[in-house]
């Protein structure tokens, strides 16, 4: 019986250490992400997020509350809203074992992001002119081929690698 509960207790600090753990990652860049997904990287460079940081006015650029969104790994220098913003600080699901293997990937801190991810930053409180239309705007940052997915909900391409956002190597990534 006391095998039992130590059983139960090891498997309650897993479920308790392994979100902590993700939760305090640190970030490892948009240009690390690169080295694994150059497609995915020059996707993300042509598009909104990566001048996130540099649409904003010089008022702006000191007010916390917009630098909460159009930086937020900026205090780690980063600029822009790099691939972690939505994806969760990749300091331990960047290494390629680990991203090989999707369930450890994502049990270590990957997210497979989702309107809520982007809910975030773009809500009622955001200043846009519009309401924020989640399968518009989502076609406008598309980097995986995945992403054409009729239903509209990402799914792994065939690829070179076990990682479920790889490049399938069609330019598109």
């Amino acid at each position: 019986m006391a095998l039992l509960g130590a059983a139960a207790l090891g498997i309650a600090l897993a479920l308790v250490a392994v979100p902590l753990l993700a939760w305090a990652a640190d970030p490892v860049g948009a240009a690390t992400c690169a080295t694994c997904h150059p497609d995915a990287y020059e996707a993300w460079k042509r598009g909104p997020h990566a001048r996130a940081e540099a649409a904003l006015g010089p008022r702006q650029q000191k007010n916390a509350r917009c630098l909460r969104c159009h930086a937020p790994a900026r205090q780690a220098g980063f600029e822009g809203v790099q691939c972690e913003a939505c994806h969760g600080a990749g300091q331990y699901y960047y290494p390629e074992y680990v991203m090989r293997d999707a369930e450890l990937a994502r049990a270590v801190g990957l997210v497979d992001p989702d309107a809520s991810t982007c809910a975030r930053c773009h809500d009622e409180t955001a200043p846009n002119l519009e309401p924020f239309d989640f399968d518009r705007k989502r076609a406008r940052i598309r980097h995986w081929p995945a992403e054409a997915a009729p239903t509209g909900e990402a799914t792994a391409p065939s690829s070179r690698s076990a990682d479920p956002r790889a490049s399938d190597g069609d330019g598109d990534a």
